[in-house]
């Protein structure tokens, strides 16, 4: 097949372009109903896919608590520090396509029991080697009770006495 054959038939192809989307629209009509039943079965099986990966590194989350001493105050330059480190942490977490972006994220909560704050970060395995170095200076940090309760704990808001 010489040069010219292929421009000429590249020509006609063009040439016939509407002719070919007209009956391509004509198929498209005629099995719209496949075509939805194959998108939604597609759409289901990633959605499936992501949540059968998800619940793995969901349960092997661990927290840390972060206990203040008395003398406790940060300059601005700890806080800013502390936030470069948490961010270091959530990029440290790989993360593909059908992983779900709730098990890389990490969560910051702040509890107060018996009349002391504590913050905990909670966050996936491969990201507490991270978390662990020193964030504070005259802070503690501590890992979270094995079991798990107290990560897993609930926000609640009393008002009153």
């Amino acid at each position: 097949m010489t040069t010219t054959e292929l421009i000429d038939s590249a020509i006609d192809v063009i040439g016939d372009l509407p002719g070919h989307a007209e009956r391509l629209m004509g198929w498209v009509t005629a099995n719209a109903w496949w075509i939805a039943l194959l998108a939604l079965a597609g759409v289901g099986g990633a959605a499936a896919i992501r949540w059968a990966l998800s619940r793995g590194p969901m349960a092997k989350r661990t927290a840390l608590e972060v206990l203040p001493t008395t003398g406790f105050d940060p300059k601005p330059e700890e806080v800013i520090r502390f936030g470069h480190q948490m961010a270091r942490a959530h990029k440290s977490v790989s993360r593909w396509l059908v992983s779900s972006t709730r098990t890389g994220a990490l969560r910051v909560r702040f509890t107060c029991s018996n009349g002391s704050l504590s913050m905990r970060v909670e966050g996936p395995d491969r990201a507490m080697s991270v978390l662990r170095h020193q964030g504070y200076a005259q802070v503690e940090m501590r890992p979270v009770e094995a079991d798990g309760r107290a990560a897993r704990e609930r926000p609640q808001i009393r008002l009153g006495s």
